[in-house]
């Protein structure tokens, strides 16, 4: 029996740690009793039924307990096309008494949202580790997946009482940094100077990466060879996972695409014997090496401008030495060494816009909280995330943690902030895990905390996780998340840069956002600006998914088209064929025709870049059943709190199936549709309908109109 006591004993007994104790216990035991829920209530004197109310407004919290082994099968768009309803099924015949929750059988088979590794479709879930590209012959031995899974939840990190060491002053922060990399540069020369980083992010890991990571460690010690082998990060060749990047001092970077288990014993032989080819992949060099292909000439490569992905796949994301070595925390040091308002002048001058879909200039909310009254003023990574279909910045923080946490440290700088809270989705564990790591790692160094590289500045980092809830994309129903309450967007004004959490001033920016900061910072805002358009400055990163022959993530100019990367970078459908269109932005999105394929992507243009989720569309689907999927989801997680996205979306889900059958009905949908975008309380209702009305307008004849 779980001791519900001795788990929530660590945490303050404090309402901010009501989420945080409810991840713990379902942790622990699978799910959340009534018992449990009151003793967790007990313990933070908070009234059981606001606890309860909490427990049942997030999506990942379980109120019912699963079967001994526990299946999930994605059902997003991403994986919808690419087979998932055949694995239902099978799943379905293959254990008959296995569906719904609170299920007492063997078994339980549900269906989820979205898993979020959509370069890797079709996905499972099997007793909580994920699955990818997963056929109907893997369903058939799918008990070999049993009692494999990694905890549900594995990271909790309470307040440090670890004081952050003194970094002596006089010294410019600059100084000090470069102390601390040659300290860093003399560690490394004790270890083996060939690295082999296998890229096991959450969708290697999906589809056999850790399996190869263990097989080339017994590998190199079975043959004998001087290298390490690392446990890394995707760097956004998703389809051709497992991947391993080759690092030697001599050697272009390289990689190696899917290597599995049977190869790995191999790949380590041609590296020692120094002269044979490697197989497919691509290297960093102006011409072939060892078989691979030039980035220049490489189709996934050649389009892209990499800024933000520059270091993923190619650093240890667990190893801060590695990083410092990647240029890592030079522009803190540069901006500490300088007036907090230089930093914000960098990031105006970049004409930096969110990257979380709402594209507001960056740097106005910075201004507006170093302006603000009220101390201690606070900084917010939303790393939340729950929007179907999009990934890409659970790849930036699996991959280069410190990156986004650099960017964190400068927004706090600009904004006068002395706390700063990563929240990241609470089944995004190896997101978690690493910016955990990152964290300690960095208060160790005297990155975070007092007197940061030696300069008169103070910034608290914890790390929180969330729990679902597609809402929390909005910033004030976050702040209710991090405050212990139902996540619920709040009235607005007062936005949050004057009063946001616990009523201080707020900054809030996604993992996107903030993890360009540092290089506008270290190379200038007007150099970022020139790599976009005049409406849209620097890079974009996009998650590209769907039947589509090279899924992943990338990193190009604004103003990009969709045939770029779905024809050019994405290899176009992977069965060959015509695109019908293409999903962007998840439910918050539009589904774009394929005749506007070619025109650039812009915010508040005719294509918008969205929050960067692209899924391509073959001729032959349903454009029907895509709405219906994002409009159901859209229903499914309002929050209930404002009337016309409560009721509205539901009725308008229902009444896509009497549309065709009299010439009112379209024009009763587009009258509830505009009456939920002008009247519901936040943006994701108001965006509610946006996929609806666009395919109204493109495909018609689906409609029967």
């Amino acid at each position: 029996m779980t001791d519900v006591h001795a788990l929530v004993a660590p945490f303050p007994r404090e309402r901010t740690w009501l989420l945080p104790a409810l991840h713990a216990v379902q942790g622990a035991a699978g799910w959340l009793s009534e018992t449990a829920l009151a003793d967790v209530a007990a313990h933070l004197r908070v009234p059981a039924s606001e606890v309860y109310g909490v427990a049942s407004s997030y999506p990942e919290f379980r109120l019912a307990p699963h079967g001994r082994h526990h299946i999930r099968v994605c059902a997003g768009v991403s994986c919808a096309l690419s087979g998932a309803q055949a694995l239902r099924a099978a799943l379905e015949r293959k254990f008959p008494s296995s569906r719904g929750e609170g299920s007492t059988t063997e078994v339980t088979v549900e269906t989820a949202d979205c898993f979020f590794e959509c370069s890797v479709a079709p996905m499972l879930e099997v007793d909580g580790a994920y699955r990818g590209r997963v056929t109907p012959a893997d369903v058939a031995a799918v008990e070999r997946w049993f009692g494999h899974g990694a905890a549900a939840h594995d990271t909790v990190m309470l307040p440090s009482s670890v004081p952050a060491p003194r970094v002596a002053s006089g010294d410019s922060a600059v100084a000090v940094l470069e102390a601390m990399v040659a300290e860093a540069a003399t560690r490394s020369r004790t270890r083996p100077t060939l690295k082999l980083i296998v890229q096991s992010g959450a969708c290697g890991r999906a589809v056999g990466a850790d399996a190869v990571l263990e097989a080339l460690r017994a590998a190199v010690a079975r043959r004998g060879v001087d290298a390490e082998v690392i446990d890394g990060a995707c760097n956004g060749m998703c389809y051709a996972a497992p991947l391993v990047t080759i690092r030697k001092a001599g050697w272009p970077t390289a990689v190696v695409e899917r290597v599995d288990v049977a190869d790995a014993a191999t790949l380590v032989d041609r590296l020692a014997d120094g002269g044979a080819d490697l197989g497919a992949g691509v290297v960093w060099s102006d011409r072939p090496w060892r078989g691979l292909t030039p980035t220049a000439d490489h189709p996934f490569w050649r389009a892209q401008e990499r800024v933000l992905l520059s270091r993923c796949g190619v650093v240890d994301p667990s190893d801060l030495d590695d990083a410092l070595q990647h240029g890592a925390y030079r522009a803190l040091a540069r901006a500490l060494d300088g007036a907090p308002a230089d930093v914000i002048a960098r990031v105006k001058e970049a004409a930096l816009q969110g990257r979380g879909g709402a594209f507001f200039p960056t740097a106005v909310k910075w201004e507006g909280c170093a302006k603000a009254h009220g101390e201690p003023k606070y900084v917010i990574m939303n790393g939340e995330e729950g929007e179907p279909g999009i990934f890409k910045d659970r790849h930036l923080m699996e991959g280069d943690p410190h990156q986004a946490l650099e960017g964190v440290l400068l927004a706090a700088y600009a904004a006068g902030a002395t706390r700063a809270i990563v929240y990241v989705h609470g089944e995004a564990n190896l997101s978690a895990a690493r910016l955990a790591r990152a964290v300690a790692d960095a208060r160790a160094a005297g990155l975070v905390g007092e007197g940061i590289l030696g300069r008169p500045f103070t910034c608290h980092v914890e790390l929180r996780r969330g729990a679902g809830g597609f809402v929390l994309g909005e910033e004030t129903a976050l702040l209710e998340s991090i405050e212990g309450r139902r996540p619920q967007p709040r009235t607005r004004p007062p936005f949050p840069v004057e009063s946001g959490l616990w009523g201080k001033p707020t900054v809030i920016n996604n993992v996107e956002t903030l993890s360009t900061i540092p290089a506008i910072v270290e190379r200038g805002g007007a150099w970022f600006a020139r790599l976009g358009t005049a409406k849209a400055a620097g890079t974009k990163i996009f998650g590209l998914s769907g039947p589509i022959a090279r899924p992943g993530v990338v990193e190009v100019r604004h103003g990009v088209t969709l045939r770029a990367l779905l024809s050019e970078i994405g290899g176009g459908l992977a069965g060959g064929g015509a695109f019908r269109g293409a999903v962007v932005g998840g439910p918050s999105g539009t589904v774009v025709p394929a005749a506007l394929f070619d025109v650039p992507m812009e915010p508040r243009e005719r294509v918008s870049p969205g929050t960067g989720g692209i899924v391509g569309v073959p001729a032959a689907a349903s454009v029907v059943d895509i709405v219906k999927t994002l409009l159901r989801f859209n229903a499914n997680e309002s929050c209930g709190k404002c009337t016309p996205c409560r009721e509205g979306t539901p009725r308008l889900l229902a009444m896509i199936d009497e549309l065709g059958q009299s010439p009112a009905a379209a024009a009763k949908v587009r009258e509830l549709s505009e009456a939920i975008r002008l009247a519901s309380l936040c943006g994701l209702g108001q965006a509610a309908p946006l996929a609806l009305l666009a395919a109204l307008e493109s495909f018609p004849a689906d409609f029967g109109l």
